[in-house]
């Protein structure tokens, strides 16, 4: 992704009210980290971005649902899980900012900076020992049975 949206996504991050999101172990999802929503109309190169995410994923077969936001501190973390719920078919993630320790995103037990993954595939962020790791999802439905 270019510097000009990483750095725009950062700054909206950073420029707005983030909701706190935590669960412990004892919940189906275990997680700790702050997030926001941002719908495509408030992104102004909304087109261009969804043209790269289509050519990341090989296809324009899905539905982008808007773009979701985490912006993950010390200590904050998100437990191993698969995104079946939500009618969700594919997950488009990039990280923005990598926290000062490199813990980030693993799908299937790979480390993962950008690119996608299908709703059946278990991926997590360990929790963060240094830093702050900013991170942006869109979560697609598909069209059709490409995917």
């Amino acid at each position: 992704m270019i510097f000009e949206w990483r750095q725009w996504f950062i700054d909206y991050v950073n420029n707005n009210e983030l909701e706190y999101i935590c669960g412990d172990e004892t919940r189906e999802l275990p997680r700790s980290y702050h997030w926001i929503g941002c719908s495509r109309v408030e992104v102004p190169f909304d087109d261009e971005l969804d043209e790269y995410i289509s050519g990341r994923i090989g296809h324009r077969q899905y539905v982008n649902t808007g773009y979701t936001l985490i912006k993950y501190g010390v200590g904050d973390y998100i437990g191993e899980h698969a995104d079946y719920t939500g009618g969700n078919k594919v997950t488009y993630a990039c990280e923005l900012q990598a926290s000062e320790c490199g813990t980030g995103l693993t799908v299937e037990g790979t480390p993962l900076t950008e690119g996608y993954f299908t709703n059946t595939m278990r991926h997590e962020v360990k929790p963060i020992k240094a830093g702050t790791r900013i991170s942006l999802t869109m979560f697609g439905r598909k069209l059709t049975n490409i995917i």
